[in-house]
């Protein structure tokens, strides 16, 4: 690039930069700080247009809440727990082999697990089934699964009867939240599946409402959607 271009880039930028800068490009006004009565937050549609965006890139995404209630673990006697619940909240069967999301949250939670002042938590995969007998099952897969990877982790059976009832998705989240509350006693993280917004932006406002109610009530939790391979047991 040649220097003659590259300075007419840098006069449109100057003039590009608005009132708050001089001809020169030198700033002499700074944007506001927010505040109660100066609130910029994003617009729904915005921070869903976000997430749609980021899934059509097969970026890998977490979107984060209640992580300003994360107490970072102490040494007790009491057992603490970072929770994984590899199910698609939409979804009727918890197999994980091939989704790159699930495999996405056992690494992440893996990771955290490693961290020095996370030793003491014990890291737990919730294996969910509409049945005790497949729940044994699932448990088997995932044990499986957990070894191949190299994770070590407890494997809990949590029967979700309604699993593959015909409650609409609301319903199938609003059960699936009260589960994991009534197994969240002693949960420092809950890591679980981001489900995929709809198609059309006129159900964007309903589409955060249902991660409202998916996520309402619990530890701080990672919402997680892997578009990209992050594992793999070839080494």
């Amino acid at each position: 690039v040649s220097t003659q271009s590259t300075g007419r880039t840098f006069s449109k930028l100057r003039r590009d930069r608005g009132p708050s800068a001089d001809d020169c490009g030198h700033v002499y006004k700074l944007p506001k700080l927010k505040s109660r009565d100066n609130d910029n937050r994003i617009s729904v549609d915005s921070y869903i247009g976000v997430i749609r965006d980021a899934m059509a890139l097969r970026k890998n995404l977490c979107i984060l809440r209640h992580f300003h209630n994360l107490q970072r673990p102490i040494s007790t006697s009491a057992a603490q727990f970072i929770d994984v619940w590899p199910i698609p909240p939409a979804c009727g069967s918890s197999h994980i082999e091939d989704d790159t999301t699930s495999m996405f949250l056992l690494q992440l939670s893996c990771i955290l697990h490693m961290v020095g002042s996370w030793g003491g938590t014990r890291l737990r995969v919730m294996a969910t089934s509409p049945t005790v007998e497949l729940g044994a099952t699932e448990k088997v897969q995932l044990k499986g699964i957990l070894h191949i990877l190299r994770i070590e982790a407890e494997v809990q059976t949590v029967v979700l009867p309604d699993m593959n009832s015909g409650k609409s998705q609301l319903e199938r989240f609003q059960s699936l939240n009260a589960t994991i509350k009534d197994n969240s006693s002693q949960t420092v993280v809950t890591f679980m599946y981001l489900p995929r917004p709809p198609p059309s932006p006129s159900e964007n406002r309903e589409y955060l409402e249902k991660l409202d109610i998916l996520s309402e009530g619990l530890p701080p939790t990672l919402l997680v959607s892997g578009l990209s391979k992050v594992t793999t047991s070839e080494l």
